[in-house]
C-alpha cells in the first residue's frame, strides 16, 4: 500500500535556505540576540558531521544514554507529526519516525545544513520515508500552523538566540492541545560544571518562565533516572 503523503511538508532539505518574511525580519531587528554567536559553528556550511557524531551519539552524553526512556516519556503515537527542532545529527529524528510509524511524519528542523544533508542521507539509507528537513531561521521553527502534534528541543533550548520569536513561531505550528518537550541543561552555581555554567546563558526556572510567556503551558517536570545534568520539562497549548 503507498504511503499517504502529507502535503505540508516535504522529506527534502530547503537547500537553498528560507526567505524572512517582512513580520519576521521585523522581530529579528526588535529582539536583541541573547547570546551572540553561540550558533556560529553550526552556521558553517563547512561543519564536520563526523566531528558532531563523536561528540553527540556516545554513550557519555545524558540524552543518547538515556534515548529509550526519554522517547517513552515524550508520548509518541503512531501517525503523529512530531518536530524534532535542534535535529542535529538526526538521532531523535530516527527514533521518532520509526514510532510514529509510515502514517506519521518527523520534521527535522535545524539552523546547519549539513546537519540537514546528513540526516536526509541516513534517512534514504535506512528507509525512513516519513522524515522532512527543515532548515529553519534564526527566529522561526519555520513549519507550517497547526501542523505538529509533539515538539521536541533536546540541548537546543540555549541555543535559541531568539527565544520570543522561536517560541512564538513554534506555538503557531502545533496543534491545539499539542506538547513541547524541553530538555536542557541544569544551571546551577557550584553545582554545574564551569563550561556549562559559561555555555548555557540561564536556568530551568528562568527558562521556563520564558516558554510560559510565549504562551505554553506547563504541565510536568519528569525525572529521568539518568539524568545528572539535564532536565525535562512537558508544556501544552490549551
Amino acid at each position: 500500500m503507498k504511503r499517504r503523503s502529507f502535503s505540508l511538508f516535504l522529506p527534502i532539505i530547503l537547500l537553498g535556505g528560507i526567505s524572512l518574511s517582512g513580520e519576521e525580519k521585523a522581530g529579528v531587528g526588535l529582539e536583541t540576540s541573547l547570546k551572540p554567536g553561540i550558533n556560529e559553528k553550526f552556521l558553517d556550511p563547512e561543519l564536520k558531521v563526523d566531528d558532531w557524531l563523536k561528540r553527540f551519539e556516545v554513550e557519555s552524553r545524558e540524552v543518547f544514554h538515556e534515548k529509550e526512556t526519554v522517547l517513552k516519556a515524550c508520548g509518541i503515537k503512531k501517525g503523529m507529526v512530531v518536530a524534532d527542532i535542534g535535529a542535529g545529527t538526526g538521532l531523535y529524528s530516527r527514533l521518532f519516525a520509526e514510532a510514529v510509524g509510515p502514517e506519521g511524519w518527523v520534521a527535522a528542523v535545524d539552523i546547519s545544513g549539513p546537519f540537514l544533508k546528513h540526516i536526509v542521507a541516513r534517512a534514504e539509507q535506512e528507509g525512513q520515508e516519513n522524515i522532512a528537513a527543515i532548515l529553519s531561521s534564526e527566529n522561526s521553527v519555520s513549519l507550517p500552523p497547526n501542523s505538529v502534534d509533539v515538539a521536541f528541543i533536546c540541548d537546543t533550548y540555549h541555543h535559541f538566540e531568539f527565544p520570543r520569536g522561536t517560541m512564538r513561531s513554534l506555538l503557531g505550528s502545533l496543534k491545539r492541545g499539542g506538547t513541547v518537550v524541553v530538555i536542557d541543561f541544569e544551571r546551577i552555581k557550584g553545582v554545574t560544571r564551569d563550561w556549562l555554567f559559561g555555555h548555557v546563558r540561564a536556568g530551568k526556572q528562568v527558562f521556563r518562565k520564558e516558554i510560559e510567556d510565549a504562551g505554553l503551558t506547563f504541565v510536568e517536570e519528569l525525572k529521568i533516572d539518568g539524568f545528572k545534568e539535564n532536565y525535562f520539562l512537558r508544556f501544552r497549548k490549551d
